[in-house]
């Protein structure tokens, strides 16, 4: 059975059409903060709740798709060629387009945002255009990277699942650290042993927490309620950050992540009572959701601080661009990414996705 295709799985891509979205509308409204404007009230500066949804999504479909491989002792290769490919191909694709756009046309959109940079390490590895709005991109994509290679170990030699259990430990030192002692032992979070041990690994663990309650049976019945529960849950802790009330960032792995485990627990109990797969254009959009992630900063900086924060109803703008990038990265997913992978996977692998 391919497991992508369960309910469980189509679900979640409703997820992540969500977190893609509030993601875009999150960096939009920074935009206008920028330039002393708001848009929608600024209620959704929280929408960075966006990147600890992802890591929660990630920690589970990778459980989800890939667990048999640890259960049976192999399949590295395979898995490996999947994930890899799927993280690294489309990212050094597309962020040419963003790339190109930014470094010939707005070189400098602001300080706060052009003077973002990233660790020199990874900077030559992922961004030759050595331009540094690109930086904004790859912190996200170096969690993703190093939870990807540590689980693959743990499909080699179940041991390695140790390494994994000491850098959660860790991890969840340098949280209590960040939240309450300000030590820092692990230096900023720009830092590369801060990425190692970022409090974010920890949102992959929540999203495992998820894959085990479902692998062990466990249901909730009020699926309904529970779903509705999560989503307010969502929205109050969002309102509480964004209004003001107490900023949650230091930590947001401990807000932020735990509404963002509640959510995909509610989505997986709502998949597994529905009697038929969710087939609709939000569930199509989240297969897209990784190519949003890479394309829509550059491209929604260039249309809020070139036009949209200029008229009274930039707002209306601002959504247009968020609409369009929406609509390009569905079709570069199906034109592009999707026949591409296909190709490298029958060629490696032998097999299609």
């Amino acid at each position: 059975m391919d497991l992508r295709k369960t309910q469980t799985y189509v679900s979640l891509q409703i997820l992540y059409t969500f977190l893609a979205s509030l993601l875009m509308v999150y960096h939009a409204t920074q935009h206008y903060n920028i330039v002393d404007q708001d848009l929608f009230w600024n209620f959704f500066t929280f929408g960075e709740m966006g990147e600890d949804l992802l890591f929660v999504l990630m920690g589970f479909t990778v459980f989800y798709t890939s667990w048999q491989f640890i259960e049976k002792g192999e399949g590295f290769k395979k898995y490996m060629v999947y994930t890899l490919s799927r993280i690294f191909f489309v990212y050094l694709a597309l962020i040419a387009i963003p790339g190109f756009i930014v470094w010939n046309i707005n070189p400098e959109i602001h300080s706060s945002i052009a003077n973002i940079s990233a660790d020199e390490w990874w900077q030559t590895f992922t961004m030759w255009f050595g331009h540094e709005r690109i930086a904004v991109i790859t912190w996200v994509l170096t969690q993703l990277v190093f939870f990807v290679i540590l689980f693959g170990l743990a499909i080699l030699n179940k041991k390695f699942i140790y390494l994994w259990y000491l850098v959660l430990a860790i991890s969840l030192y340098n949280l209590i650290d960040r939240v309450i002692f300000g030590v820092q032992p692990f230096g900023e979070v720009t830092d590369a042993w801060f990425k190692v041990f970022s409090p974010h690994n920890l949102e992959f663990a929540f999203g495992a927490a998820a894959f085990f309650l479902l692998h062990k049976g466990y249901r909730i019945k009020q699926y309904k309620l529970f779903l509705l529960f999560a989503i307010i849950a969502v929205f109050a802790v969002g309102a509480i950050h964004s209004q003001g009330v107490h900023d949650l960032y230091n930590s947001r792995v401990l807000n932020f992540g735990i509404v963002s485990f509640i959510l995909t627990v509610a989505v997986i109990n709502y998949a597994q009572f529905a009697k038929e797969i969710p087939h609709n254009i939000f569930v199509k959009l989240g297969e897209a959701e990784y190519i949003m992630l890479l394309i829509h900063g550059p491209i929604l900086s260039i249309v809020d601080f070139k036009f949209a924060t200029h008229y009274s109803f930039g707002w209306a703008i601002s959504l247009a661009a968020i609409f369009g990038i929406l609509t390009v990265s569905y079709y570069i997913r199906i034109w592009l990414e999707a026949p591409a992978l296909n190709f490298l996977y029958r060629k490696l692998l032998g097999k299609d996705i």
